[in-house]
């Protein structure tokens, strides 16, 4: 594109004078610039195209065999873009919803990503990075605090940012310079944090959302309020919470449950417990079989605290004291025996009462209820157990390794864990049912 600044001055002169003030960062747009020059012949999106700043910075150093689809809502700022980018017809300009785009753009097609808005940042995450290729890159930009963020704005950020870094298939630099701009970049990987399979987690442990159902009458949601689900899931429990009238919102750090949950009709988000992208929103918290994953137990209080309105409740059931010692005693005899598979670490949560009460009680709960349930429950498979839930255990484990680990612990727990007259295992849970008030 030639007179690239006199086009920028157009632009941004034409933007001041219907009154839109967010317009994007110059700094911004000379890096955006540098990125897409080294991805010729590439495809292209940017969600939020605004008034066209962004949008002639990517064009000016795209090649002639580049591609960018360009989308926003807001017709009156796209014609601004239009009148000066409009005879570009690298250029594919929309005006409409961002999900609408992402939907009809096929997966692993996309060579470089521009978010400025919330689908594909704040909304619509994952659904936007899996268009990215291989190599791909995916940027955003306002990440340092900004005068207009409205309140809560910040838990929201903090919490994309948590999701991103967690991420195995990116690399991620965080960058505190211009509005706080973060750069993305896809890799192979044959793993995904957090990553579940919804329909054999359903087969395999339906006992999970089964054995809850006491947890939702402890709950007893009633029709109009607005319920969390933190760590949804599949969605199963939000469905039987969501008969009661009760609106829910559900929250997973796996992409791969949420999907299964918004396709049970629950509204649901990639989200980390420790930062709640709410304030002040909900009448009730409720989590079933989720918190024992979170180790900083003390930030999933204080962000769930935050999510309430106040007077608002918090019902909760995850592993306590004691659950499955067994197995865990087991898989640390292993790891001991065998020290070519590293360092056991126990990635559990299992608090005491006295402990979890006073956790709640110094974070401005008052507890209501709560006890540890011995819960003796039955699995055809202690090796698929393994499978399913000590993943990030022996993540850095060899399949053999994790074969022999499997059939170690089996050994290890058969005459204590085993049935020898029903053929089943009988694992040896221990749940914290708790209900607390703010």
């Amino acid at each position: 594109m030639k007179n690239i600044n006199k086009t920028i001055n157009a632009i941004v002169k034409e933007t001041k004078a219907i009154g839109f003030d967010q317009t994007s960062d110059a700094l911004v747009g000379r890096f955006l610039a540098t990125l897409v020059a080294s991805k010729p012949d590439a495809k292209i999106l940017e969600l939020g195209t605004g008034s066209g700043l962004s949008t002639a910075w990517i064009a000016h150093s795209m090649d002639t065999k580049s591609h960018l689809i360009t989308v926003d809502n807001d017709e009156r700022l796209v014609s601004i873009a239009k009148k000066y980018l409009g005879s570009d017809n690298r250029i594919d300009f929309r005006v409409g919803l961002g999900e609408e785009v992402i939907d009809e753009i096929k997966e692993n097609s996309i060579d470089f990503i521009f978010a400025d808005t919330w689908p594909g940042k704040y909304h619509y995450l994952e659904e936007a990075l899996r268009l990215l290729k291989v190599g791909g890159i995916y940027v955003i930009d306002d990440m340092l605090p900004q005068p207009n963020w409205p309140e809560g704005h910040d838990k929201k950020v903090d919490a994309l940012i948590e999701i991103l870094n967690a991420r195995e298939d990116l690399h991620m630099t965080q960058m505190d310079w211009a509005t706080g701009v973060i750069i993305c970049t896809k890799i192979e990987t044959d793993k995904e944090t957090n990553q579940w399979n919804p329909k054999e987690y359903s087969t395999h442990t339906a006992f999970v959302s089964q054995l809850a159902l006491p947890i939702v009458e402890l709950l007893n949601p009633k029709k109009g309020e607005r319920v969390l689900d933190v760590g949804c899931g599949d969605g199963t429990l939000a469905v039987e919470i969501q008969k009661s009238g009760a609106k829910v919102v559900g929250i997973d750090l796996s992409s791969q449950m949420v999907e299964a949950c918004r396709a049970k009709g629950i509204e649901a988000v990639v989200c980390s417990a420790t930062n709640i992208a709410f304030v002040n929103e909900f009448d009730a918290v409720f989590s079933n079989a989720a918190l024992h994953w979170v180790k900083d137990a003390k930030g999933a209080v204080e962000s769930i605290k935050r999510a309430l309105k106040h007077g608002g409740r918090f019902v909760a059931e995850f592993g306590g004291e004691g659950n499955m010692k067994s197995v865990i005693d087991a898989i640390e005899v292993v790891f001991t025996k065998h020290p070519e598979f590293g360092e056991f670490n126990n990635i559990w949560y299992f608090p005491s009462v006295d402990e979890y009460k006073k956790l709640l009680v110094d974070n401005g709960f008052k507890v209501e209820h709560i006890e540890l349930i011995p819960r003796p429950t039955p699995m055809n498979s202690l090796a698929k157990w393994l499978d399913i839930f000590a993943n990030g255990i022996c993540k850095n484990l060899t399949p053999f390794q994790f074969d022999t680990l499997k059939q170690e612990v089996e050994e290890i727990c058969k005459d204590r864990l085993f049935d020898k007259n029903k053929n089943i295992w009988i694992l040896d849970y221990v749940r914290l049912r708790i209900k607390g008030t703010i």
